[in-house]
């Protein structure tokens, strides 16, 4: 069992712990609901160091085939996001690249695919920071202004990035703030940073950034990605550059299969693994479902037959259970 850096920090801050991929990690702090909120209104500082920091050193045009998001367009200090696919259009794994210099990349990796991800990059030279940084987020409105006596970081522009010596911070989030920033450090100066952070930001569990990251609409690996669906079945085709890469031409053979939809339901809230019927037959399962507690009301993402239309009435089963609901448009919040 792996655990960050900031185990003890958690600790101290009365953390209730779970086991993702291999990590012990923060799943809340008390309230999962009121540290999604703290988020939405104020600010929420993540650890989210479970996370892969793979620093990759290559020339451009020879990384370009193997992700889908443009690299050689890609300028100095900007974030990509992306995807790794095999041959037949199946995702490997969504990550983010960040160029660092002309022939210096890193990319950020979920935790689950980071040996995935080294594997598909073995042909260059790759060395892997996870051990020896720590990855943070802070995210919400009130961000920058907790930030800024730190790092100077007002008008860093949305998924762009700046160097501080051996610190990267990047206008990025997986909570759809856009307002938000993601910084990567060395060890000992992130757990001094989050020891200072955490006396005015929220700390936020797993549970927190479920909730944050299904209100905006973005996917996880291993509930709506896998190596089965296509980056258009997740409707995710504006993150497919021109350029060719590794199963471009298979996804313009390959049949879309399913569809992924938001819904929204009530009394109850559907779980990942809940069966989707419309009209009495079965049309899908559910990936993720969650209760909001800015929308005050369960909402999440299925994977469905192709057809089925926004506002048609469904209803989620697991065994004797059943919870009503409605196919629904996602992101269910869109923040400016």
């Amino acid at each position: 069992m792996r655990r960050t850096p900031l185990f003890k920090e958690h600790e101290r801050l009365g953390a209730r712990f779970t086991v993702f991929h291999g990590w012990e990690l923060p799943l809340d702090y008390g309230s999962a609901l009121k540290e999604a909120l703290a988020v939405r209104e104020k600010a929420g500082l993540f650890d989210v160091s479970h996370m892969g920091r793979l620093l990759v050193r290559a020339k451009p045009e020879k990384l370009e085939p193997l992700f889908t998001a443009p690299v050689k367009r890609t300028p100095v200090g900007r974030v990509r996001y992306g995807f790794f696919l095999n041959e037949t259009g199946g995702i490997l794994e969504d990550a983010t690249l960040y160029r660092l210099d002309e022939e210096l990349f890193l990319f950020c990796t979920n935790a689950a695919n980071r040996e995935r991800v080294k594997a598909l990059l073995s042909n260059f030279e790759v060395k892997d920071l996870t051990a020896e940084t720590l990855q943070l987020a802070l995210q919400g409105p009130e961000s920058t202004r907790l930030l800024e006596p730190f790092f100077p970081v007002t008008g860093l522009k949305y998924y762009s990035f700046k160097r501080f010596g051996r610190v990267i911070i990047s206008r990025t989030g997986y909570t759809g703030e856009r307002v938000g920033y993601e910084l990567f450090l060395p060890v000992e100066q992130g757990v001094e940073l989050f020891r200072k952070l955490a006396g005015s930001a929220q700390p936020c569990g797993l549970a927190a950034r479920d909730v944050l990251r299904v209100e905006a609409g973005l996917p996880l690996y291993g509930n709506e990605l896998n190596e089965r669906v296509t980056p258009l079945e997740v409707r995710l085709e504006r993150f497919l550059k021109e350029e060719p890469f590794v199963g471009k031409e298979a996804l313009k053979k390959r049949p879309v299969k399913v569809v992924l939809t938001g819904f929204e339901a009530s009394g109850g809230v559907p779980r990942k693994g809940y069966a989707v019927y419309a009209d009495g037959r079965k049309v899908g399962v559910v990936t993720s479902g969650v209760y909001s507690p800015y929308l005050k009301k369960a909402v999440g993402f299925a994977l469905v037959k192709p057809g089925l239309s926004e506002g048609t009435p469904v209803v989620f089963k697991q065994k004797e259970r059943e919870i009503k609901g409605t196919l629904a448009r996602y992101p269910f919040i869109r923040r400016e």
